[in-house]
């Protein structure tokens, strides 16, 4: 049985966080995880994770979410 991959993109709105920060609290649900900022209090993030929910329950406890892109990972 295998288990379901997601690639994820997605605009977080925080003034709350840092890049280092939403990093560490996605680290573990996550890997391939990159961080950039695109506007004042924004950052990009892109990552893989097995299930996307916890994601994004996890960003939405410290920031607001916009612009999402989920696919699933080619094999």
């Amino acid at each position: 049985m295998s288990i379901d991959r997601y690639n994820m993109e997605f605009i977080l709105s925080t003034n709350r966080v840092s890049a280092q920060e939403i990093n560490n609290y996605l680290a573990e649900f996550a890997d391939k995880i990159e961080i950039s900022p695109c506007a004042e209090g924004e950052f990009k993030v892109c990552l893989q994770a097995d299930d996307p929910t916890i994601i994004f329950d996890t960003c939405a406890q410290f920031a607001r979410i916009k612009s999402v892109k989920v696919n699933e990972c080619g094999l």
